[in-house]
């Protein structure tokens, strides 16, 4: 923990952070607040390196006022966004006035530390680590894995009869063969069952039937 400690106080000078990074879980403001990360199963080096970056990327973003005088936040343009904060937040964002791009710091002024924030934990949340603090709310979503059932799959002239057999065979009432290999006369499947099993099967001419797996011990 030494470590992640360390790096995170290194961190102020790679990133320019007005004040020095928190060096306790949960405290500091804008890029230089610690997150409160569930730590199991995560590498201290990985994590710290993830911080790090994650602090630079809150520190890129800027604010450009598009608006005559003062006006507030709606009518401002945040560039840098898109690095760190969740599509479904720059698209709120676009609506009440502000667009999302990269800067090299050159222009705009810093962002404000709530946004800041906002801006690392997301980007802590987008690289896995689950946040443990009540007081910080982490906006992204992480988008669905997709249904096995919905993804491509190869397919062969004996696909449908292959199914059947699986059916007939009780393996599933809605089976699916994915198309594995094929040659002169035959085609290999393989059929995910209900129970967890895979049913192997070997189709010639029309007629398919199941295959033994060597279990290689």
């Amino acid at each position: 923990m030494r470590r992640v400690v360390s790096a995170a106080c290194a961190a102020a000078i790679v990133c320019g952070c007005a004040t020095p990074p928190s060096t306790e879980p949960g405290k500091g403001e804008g890029a230089a607040y610690l997150p409160m990360i569930d730590m199991e199963g995560v590498a201290p080096t990985t994590y710290a390196l993830d911080l790090d970056a994650c602090r630079v990327a809150a520190q890129k973003i800027r604010i450009v006022r598009t608006g005559p005088g003062n006006t507030d936040v709606l009518d401002a343009v945040a560039v840098g966004v898109a690095i760190v904060l969740p599509m479904g937040v720059v698209a709120a964002a676009a609506i009440g006035g502000l667009a999302a791009a990269m800067s090299d710091g050159s222009i705009g002024e810093p962002a404000d530390p709530r946004m800041q924030q906002t801006a690392l934990v997301n980007c802590m949340a987008r690289r896995g680590y689950k946040n443990l603090d009540p007081n910080v709310t982490v906006t992204y979503l992480a988008p669905p894995k997709a249904d096995p059932l919905s993804l491509p799959r190869k397919t062969g002239q004996d696909t449908y009869v292959a199914e059947n057999f699986a059916k007939a065979s009780n393996c599933s009432a809605t089976p699916r063969a994915v198309l594995e290999d094929k040659g002169p006369g035959f085609e290999h499947y393989s059929v995910a069952c209900a129970d967890g099993r895979s049913m192997a099967l070997r189709c010639e001419f029309g007629n398919c039937a199941q295959q033994v797996v060597a279990s290689g011990n």
